[in-house]
């Protein structure tokens, strides 16, 4: 009886297939690191199963794909576009902004300046639609303000650098009283409209009021090469600064 001709394995085959086997698994590992341990469970698994069966082949375990991983990394991408973007409008919604109230102020100075026709009363300076007068006499800073009153007008009220600015170049005095006290409560300084004079304004002398409970009246002091505010006694002698409001 003729023996049974058996094919020679090809070890050839065999070996590219492990090769081949080695490299996917190294995919695997740049793919989905965290996946490692289950492929390696699963080829083992694999192997012996082969072995049971008697096919002495292990079979090669396709990569795990990663679609969690895939959609984190394009949300990241989307929320930095989407800031980008964001901040690009910001920008530009400043710009117009700082546009719409550029043109708004040139709009009110040229509305100011056809309705200020008016004419101040003798001895009265004018800048813009306001008139000015500085008394003679040295009194207390309520003995200012009922002056004033008695003019039509009331103690200056700084509305504006440039304000402040006209009014130390219309008078040769160093020291004033301005329109603003903080007796109503100790460190909160309002002028007399009603508004609130900040504590932060430049125009303070040494930072910000430095006065005592005996200091509660807004002079106009000297200080080296430029004019600044100060708190005083509101019983001290000096000048005020009348204004009186000519728009119609």
């Amino acid at each position: 009886m003729a023996e049974a001709i058996h094919p020679r394995p090809n070890v050839t085959t065999e070996v590219r297939n492990t090769r081949g086997e080695g490299e996917e698994r190294i995919v695997d590992i740049l793919v989905c690191p965290e996946s490692l341990g289950d492929q390696q469970q699963d080829s083992v698994g694999t192997e012996e199963s082969s072995k049971s069966l008697g096919t002495g082949r292990s079979h090669a375990v396709s990569p795990p794909w990663c679609p969690i991983r895939a959609v984190v990394v394009l949300l990241g991408l989307l929320s930095v576009i989407l800031l980008a973007r964001l901040l690009g409008l910001a920008l530009q919604h400043k710009n117009d902004m700082d546009q719409v109230l550029l043109t708004l102020k040139n709009l009110t100075e040229q509305r100011d300046a056809l309705l200020c026709q008016e004419d101040c009363p003798d001895a009265w300076d004018k800048f813009r639609c306001k008139c000015y007068s500085i008394s003679t006499e040295w009194l207390s800073w309520n003995e200012s303000r009922e002056f004033c009153v008695s003019q039509g007008a009331d103690l200056l009220v700084v509305d504006s650098k440039e304000e402040m600015d006209f009014i130390s170049t219309a008078t040769s005095y160093h020291d004033f009283w301005l329109g603003a006290t903080d007796e109503a409560g100790e460190g909160m300084w309002r002028w007399v409209d009603g508004t609130v004079l900040s504590l932060d304004n430049p125009s303070w002398s040494r930072g910000g009021p430095v006065g005592g409970e005996d200091q509660n009246c807004l002079v106009r002091v000297s200080d080296p090469n430029q004019f600044k505010w100060a708190g005083e006694s509101c019983e001290e002698q000096s000048r005020g600064v009348c204004e009186q409001n000519v728009l119609k």
